[in-house]
């Protein structure tokens, strides 16, 4: 048999499926070599030999290989031997059990010839196994055949190729360039700051993956929240491909012994096969507590997804990289000092904090589990000015406050006007934020004293008029004395 029909069939597959492919001669007869560039790093591939192959020559001879022969006789592979050839005799002939058969893989049907094998590895051994190195694997000393290339884990199939796998012959040598896309989680807060106590959400975005080979597949979407964060049970809501699901997947949350929180929501997504591709939508809630981080640090939860990553092993997996999310409580922090004068700080000011709305802060330190807002400033915190000048209310969402004295420090008057500030989740060029805590300088100033009963100033007068008091009498006794003497 001429070798023309079946180089023509690997062209159109290389077009089809990979982007490069270089024939050489092979370096030793009888070997060959598969080189698989654009590799993800850090990843494994493998290979699958589907037919042997013998060559005299130009002339070459298939067979299947021993461990496809089920593939190819009763499984799904057994569309693709066929007892005629077609209308154009392009097919290439194999020997099955003594008959002459044809090998009906085509440009027409090459994709899904690809899956069909890819489904069957899982029961197949693997003819090597290579990890990624500097982009790239190669494959070497292999026996002349046609070749499955699985780049291990990836699960969902690409625009081009319609598969995770690649296929190609090593005639005698062969480059592909992989096309092997592999799970990814993206992350968002959609609501980034809160009261101590109240509620952030959380977005997770994700692709429903082929699992096309594995009898079992394994993906867990795994979420740990630093120990400031809670997790709201039953909040958990699951789309796929914009409808809301209910079944195929479990919860669990579980805090650990250094408190912070893994939340594990694990598919089976051997029941979405319907759906490849598609995306999966996850949102859930948590409170922010009071062993939470205040201000600018951030209370950071990230997430990731533990997948099966080999059909022949289910118990080997492979992990996203995490994608973290930071969320915010924010704090105002008083700086008393005398006007004028920001060196000398007071003591004893009394502040109360409100909100926009006219609320006032209600919230004792790591011992209240949430910040409320009430109605009257009798009910509310009230926090005094330290040896330094400073009182902290903590545990507050961006927005815009008011400090409000309602008690000055001995000596100073009372301030008659509230301070307005705010707090926010603004990034600097950095991406960090910066605007969760505030710095809030308030002066306060004393008065000149005013004379007041039992002053300096009384005395003084009560002297003089004692004085003129005194003369007034010296001189009516001493005009009486006179008037005496004259009698």
């Amino acid at each position: 048999m001429k070798m023309k029909p079946l180089v023509a069939f690997l062209l159109a597959l290389v077009i089809l499926m990979t982007p490069v492919l270089g024939l050489e001669e092979a370096t030793a007869a009888g070997t060959g070599k598969i080189t698989v560039t654009n590799a993800k790093e850090g990843k494994n591939y493998s290979i699958y030999k589907v037919f042997d192959l013998t060559q005299s020559g130009t002339n070459v001879s298939y067979t299947i290989a021993a461990e496809w022969e089920g593939f190819f006789t009763t499984g799904a592979g057994k569309d693709y031997i066929v007892a005629e050839n077609n209308a154009e005799g392009s097919l290439n002939a194999i020997v099955v059990d003594g008959e002459v058969k044809y090998i009906n893989i085509t440009e027409g049907n090459i994709v899904e010839f690809a899956k069909a094998a890819q489904g069957q590895i899982g029961t197949i051994a693997k003819t090597d196994t290579q990890s990624e190195a500097n982009g790239s694997v190669v494959f070497e000393g292999l026996a002349l055949g046609y070749y499955l290339v699985s780049p291990e884990g990836a699960t969902e199939p690409t625009e081009v190729n319609g598969s995770i796998v690649s296929l190609t012959s090593t005639v005698p040598t062969a480059e592909i360039a992989s096309k092997g896309e592999y799970p990814t989680v993206e992350k968002e807060a959609t609501k980034v700051t809160a009261d101590i106590g109240g509620t952030v959400s959380y977005k997770v975005t994700t692709k429903v993956p082929d699992t096309t080979g594995y009898s079992t597949y394994k993906f867990d979407v795994v979420d740990t929240m630093s120990k400031g964060l809670t997790f709201v049970d039953g909040s958990v809501v699951v789309k796929v491909n914009g409808t809301q699901i209910t079944e195929n997947f479990t919860v669990t949350s579980a805090v650990q012994a250094d408190n912070t929180t893994l939340l594990t929501i694990a598919f089976d997504m051997l029941k979405f096969q319907d759906k490849v591709g598609k995306a999966v939508v996850i949102t859930y809630d948590a409170t922010i507590n009071k062993d939470a981080v205040v201000g600018n640090g951030g209370n950071p939860n990230s997430v990731l997804i533990e997948y099966s990553n080999d059909p022949k092993d289910t118990t080997t997996t492979d992990k996203t990289p995490p994608d973290e999310e930071k969320v915010y409580t924010g704090k105002v922090t008083i700086n008393k000092h005398e006007k004028g004068d920001d060196t000398k700080k007071l003591e004893g000011a009394k502040f109360v904090v409100k909100n926009a709305e006219g609320k006032f802060y209600k919230y004792v330190k790591r011992t209240d589990t949430a910040v409320s807002w009430v109605d009257t400033e009798a009910e509310a915190t009230v926090l005094t000015t330290d040896g330094s000048g400073a009182a902290t209310f903590e545990g507050l969402a961006a927005g815009t406050y008011y400090l409000k004295e309602i008690e000055a420090p001995a000596g100073y008057n009372l301030l008659t006007e509230e301070i307005a500030f705010t707090l926010s989740a603004d990034k600097d060029d950095q991406g960090v934020v910066v605007g969760m805590e505030a710095t809030s300088n308030v002066e306060n100033s004393s008065g000149v004293e005013l004379p007041s009963t039992g002053g300096a100033g009384t005395i003084a007068f009560g002297l003089l008029g004692g004085a003129i008091m005194a003369f007034a009498v010296i001189s009516l006794i001493r005009g009486k004395v006179r008037a005496e003497g004259r009698k």
